[in-house]
Formats: structure tokens, sequence, C-alpha cells
């Protein structure tokens, strides 16, 4: 598995679980603690990956050959 690969695993289930935390925690109906499981799974998988981006651990250019 490469690393770009490995970093889109690590940051779903960061973010899933952090989002499904979140949403749990603040309550409500089922649709609302869906959408902010969603939005916060979302931030902070996006969060993860650019915290790695920006520390120069993953590069996400690729060659003509596609690695």
């Amino acid at each position: 598995m490469g690393e770009a690969n490995t970093l889109a695993v690590l940051a779903g289930g960061v973010g899933g679980s952090v989002g499904a935390f979140v949403g749990v925690a603040i309550g409500g109906d089922p649709m609302r603690i869906t959408l902010i499981t969603l939005v916060v799974g979302l931030v902070v998988g996006s969060a993860v990956v650019a915290s790695a981006v920006i520390a120069g651990d993953v590069e996400f250019l690729v060659n003509a050959d596609g690695e």
C-alpha cells in the first residue's frame, strides 16, 4: 500500500472515530447525529491529510507512470 493510500485509511479512521464520538456526545435526533458525524469526520480527516502534506511526509505529485 502506498503512502497516499495509508494516509487515506488513517485519515478516514481518525476522522470517523472523532466524528462519531462528537456526534453522539452532542446528541439529538438520529439525522442530526449523522450530519454532525459527517461534518466533524470530514474536517478532522482533512486536517490529518493537510498536516501530513505540510510536514512533508507525503507527496501527492505523481510522475507519468502514476507512481
